[in-house]
């Protein structure tokens, strides 16, 4: 239990770091979406609004407690209420873990209901991340709209390029120009299930995005593991 309590504490302090609006957070509520932020030596910082996979990882962090287990280890119970009532500062972002999901379940989630919705509907928008063959690791988005940043004199650029990368310094087919990325779909499919253990039914989304195709998260899973498979089955 005292390990468990570390590491939840951990989870914390991780998340409010993550979801932190002011200064060093990498939510942008403007677009939904979790970016890097770049610190430059003189001290001020800037959101990349590059969209990838690295703003989908927050979604990994995530599970579901059952009530029973809690119940059991009352240290551990006594530990996340002490936190949950005297440090609220902490929960700023997070799915709120005293509401009981399906099955009474908690959830620890880095990534509340209504970030998720907004983020999901970038993931299941077929010009954003979704590809016949499962997610992008690099939005189609920039295909059009190549993300430029100057610093210090040099520009960075980084564009949507889904088969052989133009430039040799990132070495054929690069993961992060935006051809499909597996095991970090596999990640996305078990994070969509672990979710679902918690929302059920009360959470649907549009898969496609726009399609009006309203589906479960673990139909949108199944979904992804089907798109997935495109990549080895012929014609």
């Amino acid at each position: 239990e005292d390990i468990a309590s570390k590491f939840f504490e951990h989870f914390l302090y991780i998340s409010q770091a993550i979801n932190h609006y002011y200064g060093t957070g990498l939510w942008d509520d403007q677009d939904g979406f979790y970016y890097d932020r770049l610190r430059v030596s003189d001290g001020s910082y800037h959101m990349l609004r590059v969209r990838t996979l690295v703003g989908l990882v927050p979604l990994f962090a995530s599970d579901t407690i059952e009530l029973s287990f809690i119940e059991k280890h009352q240290g551990f119970k006594k530990r996340m209420e002490w936190f949950v009532e005297n440090r609220k500062d902490l929960l700023e972002g997070l799915a709120n873990m005293t509401e009981g999901g399906m099955g009474e379940r908690r959830l620890l989630s880095v990534v509340n209901k209504k970030r998720l919705g907004r983020i999901l509907n970038r993931l299941f928008d077929e010009n954003e991340f979704l590809s016949p063959y499962g997610i992008r690791s690099l939005s189609r988005y920039h295909k059009e709209h190549p993300y430029v940043l100057p610093v210090y004199g040099t520009t960075f650029r980084v564009g949507y390029e889904p088969g052989e990368s133009e430039s040799g310094l990132f070495g054929g087919n690069s993961n992060w120009r935006g051809p499909i990325w597996f095991p970090m779909n596999f990640l996305i499919i078990e994070a969509l299930q672990r979710l679902h253990h918690y929302y059920g039914d009360d959470m649907m989304v549009e898969f496609p995005t726009g399609s009006g195709n309203r589906i479960s998260l673990s139909h949108a899973a199944e979904q992804l593991s089907c798109r997935l498979c495109m990549l080895f089955l012929p014609d």
